[in-house]
């Protein structure tokens, strides 16, 4: 739990270095006297004329017009001019009989390029004045005047500006007098100018690293994603401004560039608030995406003599957005219900008045600019916006990671009692499936050779006790062959068909000899493909229940068995009579259980049976397949 008296205390102190911000902005400058201990420096006049085009470092001798005070932008005065003019300061020297002292001289700015002389000697120049130019308007300066440089009583400082087609040309505040009063004037100007514009666009890079970073690990908050764009275009937006040095193009072409920055990070900053609130508008949208088109276009293509109407257009039309866009963000935090919202709303609340403000020292040139003190603060209370964002959706998440482990820990719980009952489910199965599995081997087993002791019980009228007891061994054997076939996996297969048939062909031969049926068996002396175990097992009780039936139902006195394999691997098994047939359709119904079990066990070996019956001719053929998938999957059925 954080301290109140800890809060207090660093509300305190924040609000107390705004205070003193706010003191060392609006303390009061002057651009008349200043007082020295020895010397005086009175500015007198100012006077602004046209250079001469032909020779430029010849001061003009007419046209000379009066000025009441700095700065002055001349683009009122003289539209469409952006050749070469000349500021003639005259200022009275006095030191009351004591050693001269120099002076020191400051300029707020010159837009864009020019010389300084003091009586005319050259004090200062740029390092180039013509295209491609020096760039002075966002440079103060500062120069010590050496007391030899100076006359007792009248002196005169030439100031020469170079101007620029897309810029406000003129020249900035003045200050004249000793170094103790001038020079907290100087770095006055050189914070607005210099370090917070710097300081701003060090913050701007920090925090859209911080934003580009947060997107790239949740890639749905694409606001993330615009907001580090944003800082990206208003870092290259200031840079324009740090620029002073010549630059390998006119500075036409860096003016171009830079409005048409602005007009990107416009569109940007607005898709990153709407994004911010989880809210979209494709009709603003394509709308500001073709404000943008026009304007690169526009920008890039406009000739030099419209280019500065051109980049008034765009850039009025670029702050009408961005005015628009912090008013309406009020409404749509408002809407949001949530608390970095607010906050963000809070700070495009406080650029409102800060941007009307700026916009009114552009054009009046009277105040101070307050958009460079103010451009920290508000960077850094985005990436306090972030933070907050962040620390809400980590909450969120933590939430949901709790509420999923429950739902985990249920979802485990419910799914170990659906498995337990699922077990014994299988178990009961199985304990059913080994049932029927019992009663169909009891059937086609045991009950064949039952049947084949019935019938050989009538038709012998006199029945010795070693006859008997054959029939109890038989079924004996039967019987235990039925238990020992349970596990029928592990049996081993017979060396070829004959010796599979050898002991089925044992029990009916006699019996089909003592009823006067003639039997035939065709089988292969190999196995061509080697069949599973339980595939054998499962032709033995369809041969089995197929013959038990010819005996009891058929009245035949012919019987075939065929065994072979076709090309494709697929084991073929016929069985032909020549008895009375029956209806086919009772095994589909259930009607006739021998037969049904008979094509119940050949489907679970993915196998056909196939039955065609008429008076004189009834066919029974299994057709089983023999490749290494499919007795797989006969192992696990």
């Amino acid at each position: 739990m954080s301290n109140p008296a800890h809060n207090n205390k660093s509300m305190l102190i924040y609000f107390g270095i705004l205070l003193i911000i706010v003191l060392y902005i609006f303390q009061p400058t002057s651009t008349h006297a200043s007082e020295s201990i020895n010397c005086t420096a009175a500015i007198q006049s100012i006077q602004v004329a046209k250079g001469n085009t032909h020779n430029e470092s010849a001061h003009p001798t007419q046209g000379w017009i009066s000025l009441k005070k700095l700065p002055d932008q001349w683009n009122t005065r003289w539209p469409d001019y952006h050749q070469n003019v000349w500021y003639k300061i005259q200022f009275n020297y006095h030191c009351a009989n004591q050693p001269k002292t120099p002076l020191t001289l400051v300029i707020e700015k010159i837009t864009q390029s020019g010389r300084v002389y003091i009586n005319d000697e050259l004090l200062w120049s740029d390092l180039s004045v013509q295209e491609p130019a020096s760039r002075s308007q966002y440079m103060p300066r500062q120069w010590n005047i050496a007391a030899s440089s100076l006359k007792e009583g009248q002196n005169i400082l030439w100031v020469q500006v170079f101007g620029s087609i897309t810029q406000k040309s003129g020249l900035g505040y003045l200050e004249l007098g000793n170094y103790q009063n001038v020079y907290p004037i100087y770095k006055k100007w050189l914070l607005e100018k210099r370090t917070l514009i710097e300081f701003n666009a060090m913050i701007s890079f920090v925090v859209g690293i911080f934003y580009f970073l947060a997107w790239l690990s949740n890639r749905k908050e694409k606001s993330f994603l615009w907001f580090a764009i944003t800082n990206l275009c208003w870092i290259l937006y200031s840079s324009c401004f740090l620029l002073t040095d010549p630059l390998p193009f006119t500075t036409t072409v860096l003016d171009r560039i830079q409005n048409i920055i602005f007009c990107f990070y416009t569109l940007v900053g607005c898709l990153a608030v709407w994004s911010f609130v989880h809210r979209s508008f494709p009709k603003l949208e394509k709308a500001l995406w073709l404000f943008f088109s026009i304007a690169l276009l526009c920008l890039s293509l406009a000739p030099l003599s419209h280019l500065n109407t051109v980049i008034q257009i765009f850039f009025g039309i670029a702050m009408v957005i961005f005015l628009a866009k912090c008013i309406s963000f009020l409404f749509l935090a408002y809407q949001s219900k949530q608390p970095e919202s607010y906050l963000m709303a809070a700070v495009y609340l406080l650029f409102i008045p800060i941007a009307l403000h700026d916009a009114h020292f552009v054009i009046s040139m009277e105040g101070h600019p307050l958009s460079p003190y103010t451009g920290p603060f508000t960077t850094l209370s985005l990436g306090a916006i972030l933070g907050v964002r962040l620390a809400r959706n980590a909450r969120q998440i933590e939430r949901f990671n709790k509420t999923l482990s429950e739902k985990v820990s249920r979802a485990k719980a419910e799914l170990t009692e659906s498995l337990d009952n699922q077990h014994q489910l299988a178990l009961e199965n199985a304990r059913l499936q080994e049932r029927i599995h019992l009663s169909h081997d009891l059937h086609d087993g045991l009950g064949g050779s039952i049947v084949r002791s019935i019938l050989l019980l009538e038709q012998n009228d006199k029945i010795e006790k070693p006859q008997v007891m054959s029939i109890l061994k038989l079924l004996r054997n039967d019987l235990r062959q039925v238990i020992d076939s349970g596990s029928s996996i592990s049996a081993p297969v017979p060396h070829s068909p004959i010796d599979w048939v050898a002991p089925i062909r044992y029990r009916f031969v006699r019996l089909f000899e003592e009823m006067e049926i003639q039997s035939t068996w065709s089988f292969g002396q190999q196995w061509q493909t080697v069949p599973s175990s339980k595939q054998c097992l499962t032709l033995t009780r369809v041969v089995e229940e197929a013959l038990t039936n010819i005996l009891k139902h058929s009245q035949a006195n012919k019987v075939s068995l065929q065994l072979n394999e076709s090309e494709d691997k697929t084991l073929i098994l016929q069985i032909q009579d020549n008895g009375i047939g029956f209806e086919p359709a009772t095994v589909y119904t259930g009607l006739h259980v021998g037969l049904h079990s008979m094509q119940a066990r050949i489907s679970r070996m993915s196998g056909q049976f196939k039955i065609d019956s008429k008076p004189g001719q009834t066919i029974i053929q299994v057709i089983l397949p023999l490749t290494e998938t499919t007795q797989k999957a006969e192992t696990i059925l």
